[in-house]
């Protein structure tokens, strides 16, 4: 409409021409293409194509009005004096139809150009995993059982929330993708190939092959990396995304035989680690896919372009001369700011010090657990950690901690006090990312640093919300509306925070309990009777592991119940109860009422739960809320089948027999079929082991060190 009026109006050709800058001398539109076909409903992703007719009428638009230049000359072209002002036609991917219908109007027109090639899909017959996604879901929507076919690969892929008949759409699942690292979307596709219908549209080379190439460098083409896999940057983690950088350069150097000087970073995702990345790794210049044109003295590793599609070639170019007046008046995106040092700093809001001395006495799991994990998977080089206490301890703080902490306010002090002394903490430290898990860091801490301006806010969400009450609703209310991002540790989680909460799906990301498979594995049998002898277990036994602290949530006490009704049918078990809480000295009174002190053991807290669960047959979970169970995991990679209680959280994640909680009778007959039946329990703990080898799949630090690039990038 814009475009159409201009045209109307006395003089308004030339003043929108005007507007976008085609007289302007100082600044260079980098155009940016994709597919150029001869219809563009052949591409998977229309938008992203041109017809051939319409990249002709734009290169005779170029040619009478820019001096065209290839990247890798802008710089020196931006600083002389010219008569035209300049532009740059970028081709990213390298499709077979570049060479075969864009390179001809190229030729016909004497343009150069720059050409981005993804070096290991050049010759090939591979296929990137988002057409594939596109044509697999067009099959799926045709299918009684489509929508079961993505649930089942969902559920599969630890870090992705379940999924429904809405997410056969192309355009939400492959958004949710596109938030994953390219490994995960790469594996979650993988799994989809083997379940979907072959697709014809698949069929065949979709890209370059080197002589190609190679005729197009002859003509003057330009060519730079696209990196070697067409992998997402911003999603990988800084040792990874600075490999891609240098080996996708030199590799392409030596097909090439010249100096391969341009870079454009796929889907223009870049981390704050990655423009300096490409500088140190040689390139001269790269490209992202921000709105906005390039200007002398720049940066030159984040340079802007204008995405080119079909709607905005019309035959007089008028719609194209609106979205460069726009360009030219776009201001630059925020950026994610490093320390001096070239680091990341993170800052986790927290509870109790005694847990984070560099040997914590006091802990034996849980959420603080997870939280100390991830923490030291974040590569030090990288990112800079702080720890942050609302208040300080009032028994007063440890002597060392593993981190450098800062309290925010006194022992005692009231919640506007903490919320003031943590805007004042913050202000001061400055970090780009702030998490806040446990209540008084949400609650208190998250107004804090929403007042001191911290650019992206995480928040942890790693359970059911048992502790919610009444009186929490304005509370979290406030601060859902304040945080810029989510972390969950279970699919269940994910699910509640968007059910319950409404937060955005997109804006919660499943973070995955990590799991040390090389401390916890199913035991030989030879290690199973050594475990049994050092615990005084008969060799024989039927034994039963429980292992978390005795609170309420936990309900150990359904378990004990179980033993009883085992007891009774002439089962005479070992059960092991691994924790302690406040709940210990009912559960003994509970233990000497059914006369079971010989079979039930409440062994208390310890280091060493692997020997414990090395000498158990079957692991036990009682709760009555779950996100994702450390202890779960820990049975799983032991290698052991599960009874756990029929929950949000347990649901899905192991193999074995889930109860309604609280009822001790379809318990006790869980494990009495798991007792009478070896073959059963090797089968299920075989399975098992398999599902939490998939949690370490891909590496947990590199997990961890993606997802707060992504959470750091969460900015309002």
């Amino acid at each position: 409409m814009m475009s159409s009026l201009a045209a109307r109006l006395p003089g308004g050709a030339r003043l929108l021409a005007h507007a976008a800058g085609l007289s302007d001398r100082t600044a260079a539109p980098i155009f940016m293409l994709h597919q150029v076909l001869p219809e563009v409903g052949a591409s998977y992703h229309p938008e992203m194509a041109v017809s051939v007719a319409a990249m002709d009428r734009f290169c005779a638009w170029i040619e009478r009005h820019y001096r065209a230049v290839r990247l890798c000359d802008l710089e020196a072209a931006l600083r002389e004096p010219c008569v035209r002002p300049r532009c740059v036609l970028t081709f990213d991917d390298g499709w077979l139809d570049t060479y075969s219908h864009a390179f001809p109007l190229l030729q016909k027109y004497g343009l150069p150009a720059t050409v981005f090639l993804p070096l290991r899909f050049i010759g090939t017959n591979r296929r990137f995993w988002q057409e594939r996604l596109r044509y697999f879901l067009d099959g799926l929507r045709t299918q009684d059982r489509g929508e079961k076919i993505l649930q089942d690969v969902a559920a599969a892929s630890v870090w992705c929330p379940p999924l429904g008949q809405e997410d056969l759409d192309y355009g939400r699942l492959s958004g949710l993708l596109l938030r994953r690292s390219s490994a995960e979307a790469e594996d979650f596709v993988e799994r989809l190939a083997v379940l979907a219908p072959p697709r014809p549209e698949l069929q065949g080379r979709a890209f370059m092959n080197w002589n190609e190439v190679r005729a197009m460098q002859a003509a003057g083409i330009e060519f730079g990396s696209h990196t070697l896999d067409h992998t997402l940057l911003r999603a990988s983690p800084p040792e990874e995304s600075e490999r891609i950088l240098r080996q996708s350069r030199s590799e392409l150097e030596a097909p090439l035989g010249v100096e391969v000087r341009s870079f454009s970073y796929p889907w223009g995702g870049i981390s704050p680690f990655v423009p300096g990345q490409a500088r140190e790794a040689g390139y001269a210049c790269a490209v992202t896919t921000a709105p906005g044109l390039a200007q002398a003295g720049g940066d030159l590793w984040r340079l802007p372009r204008i995405a080119i599609s079909e709607a905005q070639l019309g035959p007089h170019q008028r719609t194209l001369l609106v979205h460069l007046a726009r360009a030219r008046r776009r201001m630059p995106a925020g950026t994610v700011a490093l320390q001096p040092d070239g680091r990341l700093r993170l800052g986790f809001l927290l509870d109790d010090p005694q847990v984070w001395t560099p040997e914590p006495a006091l802990h034996r799991g849980g959420s603080e657990l997870q939280l100390r994990r991830i923490m030291e998977a974040l590569d030090p080089r990288f990112f800079e950690i702080e720890l942050y206490f609302p208040r300080a301890a009032a028994s007063g703080m440890p002597a060392q901690m593993r981190w450098p902490w800062f309290a925010a306010a006194p022992a005692g002090a009231g919640p506007l006090a903490v919320i003031a002394g943590v805007r004042q903490l913050l202000l001061k430290r400055r970090p780009a990312l702030v998490q806040a898990t446990f209540l008084d860091a949400l609650f208190l801490g998250v107004p804090g640093a929403r007042i001191a301006g911290v650019p992206a806010i995480l928040c942890g969400r790693r359970n059911q919300g048992h502790w919610k009450r009444w009186f929490h609703r304005l509370p979290l209310w406030i601060v859902n509306r304040i945080a810029t991002y989510w972390q969950a540790n279970a699919a269940s989680v994910a699910a509640m925070l968007h059910r319950d909460e409404g937060i955005p799906r997109e804006r919660i990301e499943i973070v995955p309990n990590g799991l040390d498979l090389e401390r916890f594995r199913p035991a030989s049998a030879p290690e199973r009777a050594r475990a049994r002898a050092r615990l005084g277990i008969e060799a024989t036994a039927f034994v039963v592991v429980m292992v978390a602290n005795f609170t309420p949530i936990k309900n150990q006490a359904m378990l004990v119940d179980a033993a009883a009704v085992m007891s009774r049918e002439g089962c005479f078990a070992t059960f092991l109860l691994i924790g302690e809480g406040p709940l210990e000295g009912q559960l003994r009174a509970q233990i000497v009422r059914n006369q079971l002190e010989s079979s039930v053991r409440l062994v208390g807290a310890v280091s060493n739960v692997e020997a414990y669960l090395a000498a158990a047959d079957a692991g036990v979970l009682c709760s009555w809320n779950e996100g994702c169970s450390n202890a779960l995991l820990e049975y799983m990679a032991a290698g052991l089948p599960t009874v756990v209680t029929d929950i949000p959280g347990n649901r899905g994640l192991a193999q074995g027999a889930l109860v309604p909680p609280g009822e001790a009778n379809p318990m006790a007959a869980a494990l009495l079929a798991l007792a009478g039946d070896p073959r059963l329990r090797n089968e299920l703990g075989q399975k098992n082991r398999e599902k939490a080898e998939s949690y370490t799949r891909g590496g947990f630090a590199e997990r961890m060190q993606a997802h707060y690039l992504r959470a750091a990038a969460s900015q309002r």
